[in-house]
């Protein structure tokens, strides 16, 4: 019997909820039906308009963690220019040369500003690489540079027999694959690849210390160890008359211990990790004039070091003291220019080269030997006047290598859906 009450009980408790909810509901109708048509429409737009700023942020959270950084494509795309027009010096004849006229002074000025190509590219890899931490996830994305390089190294062995005529062997291409002369301007692959491995530490060492203060240090020590040699081992303080004649001897009397100088890449990975973080504040005007002024001075210094012979490779100027400050000068202009207010067909330009920059280092040799070697030094045998040929001659070998990067491309992404259709088909048949 108390069961049955407590059971009765229940009922007349709920039956009493719903007749006040049913209550509650009639009174709302009343207030909406009193309302006029005129704030019906206001209260039905004020909900749209809630709808869809609820949608625009949605959207905008989704943009935010897929856009791209279309200002790193843009350094991308101007440190593989810039990669192309310094081998238009090295394939012109420039650096067998005399420096004692003007245009050879206009020539090194042109490559104080280009020589900033490959430490774009290291600074650049700090600038995007700073978080990523020790995985298997990580050490996969190794497959990508490792495949272009092979295709790229297979595309210039074959031009080499072919083309060129050269004995190319199993056991010598193996060989050349291995020790990174398949394709002749790979050395930058060997690099990055010792770089990659090494990156989960960097970081860790990078995001161990406290502030801001400790990781100027960090970037101040590895520029003194491995850069300030560069700039001040680079004198014989015992020749009389020395500053005179920069060049008589290419015996330098060291100052400065020069014993990490080879670690430089590591140099301008810590000098991107910083300028991620931190960034390096100018005004787009000072910035501009300081890189003016810094590629005149850098390219009359090293016209002066030459003094009338063959143009002199000291260390001040292959990826030393000179490069690092006009790379990140550059790198610090680009890096602010408003990218995203270009063009549509600019920008998607801009993502496009950047994807197949890497490919397009690689692979440029081939056209190297085409366009200078077929054409340029063939038919234009005075070097003086090959210099006038720069506007047609850099853009056609980029535009070239652009494509054949393009076809490599085509031929990973082919070759990978051939693996997946075999996988599919092997799965299919253990299942």
């Amino acid at each position: 019997m108390q069961t049955a009450d407590g059971a009765n009980k229940i009922r007349t408790n709920e039956e009493e909820k719903k007749r006040r909810s049913e209550t509650e509901q009639e009174i709302a109708v009343r207030k909406t039906d009193g309302q006029s048509a005129a704030d019906r429409e206001i209260a039905m737009r004020k909900a749209d308009r809630q709808s869809a700023a609820d949608h625009e942020i949605a959207v905008q959270g989704k943009k935010q963690v897929r856009e791209r950084d279309m200002n790193a494509d843009l350094i991308r795309c101007v440190a593989v220019f810039s990669v192309l027009s310094v081998h238009f010096l090295l394939n012109s004849g420039f650096y067998n040369e005399p420096t004692n006229r003007p245009d050879i002074l206009l020539l090194c000025v042109y490559r104080a500003f280009f020589m900033s190509c490959v430490p774009l590219f290291m600074i650049l890899t700090g600038y995007l690489m700073l978080n990523k931490t020790l995985s298997r996830r990580y050490y996969k994305g190794l497959w990508k540079t490792i495949e272009i390089y092979l295709l790229a190294s297979i595309a210039c062995l074959l031009f080499k027999k072919f083309a060129l005529n050269q004995a190319v062997t199993w056991k010598s291409a193996i060989l050349d694959i291995l020790d990174f002369d398949a394709a002749n301007y790979a050395w930058y692959i060997e690099m990055y690849i010792g770089l990659f491995l090494m990156i989960p530490f960097l970081n860790q060492a990078y995001h161990g210390l406290k502030n801001q203060r400790e990781k100027q240090i960090l970037v101040l020590t590895m520029m003194a160890i491995t850069m300030l040699p560069k700039l001040l081992n680079i004198f014989d303080l015992r020749t009389p008359g020395w500053w005179a004649s920069p060049s008589v001897s290419k015996k330098y009397d060291p100052i400065v211990p020069a014993f990490f100088t080879t670690m430089y890449p590591i140099t301008y990975y810590f000098i991107g990790a910083y300028l991620k973080e931190y960034g390096l504040k100018l005004k787009k005007w000072l910035n501009i004039a300081l890189l003016i002024v810094v590629i005149v001075v850098f390219g009359w210094y090293n016209y002066y070091r030459s003094d009338g012979g063959s143009f002199v490779w000291g260390g001040n100027s292959t990826w030393g003291g000179e490069n690092l400050i006009t790379a990140v000068l550059l790198f610090t202009l680009l890096l602010h220019l408003n990218v995203k207010r270009w063009p549509v067909i600019v920008r998607e330009l801009l993502t496009y080269i950047s994807g197949i920059s890497l490919g397009l280092y690689l692979i440029s040799w081939i056209f190297d030997r085409i366009v200078y070697d077929g054409i340029l030094n063939a038919y234009v045998p005075v070097v003086a006047e090959r210099w006038k040929f720069w506007p047609l001659v850099v853009p056609s070998v980029f535009l070239m290598s652009a494509a054949g990067s393009s076809l490599m491309s085509a031929i990973r992404y082919g070759l990978h859906a051939i693996v997946r259709k075999l996988r599919g088909a092997s799965s299919g048949r253990n299942s």
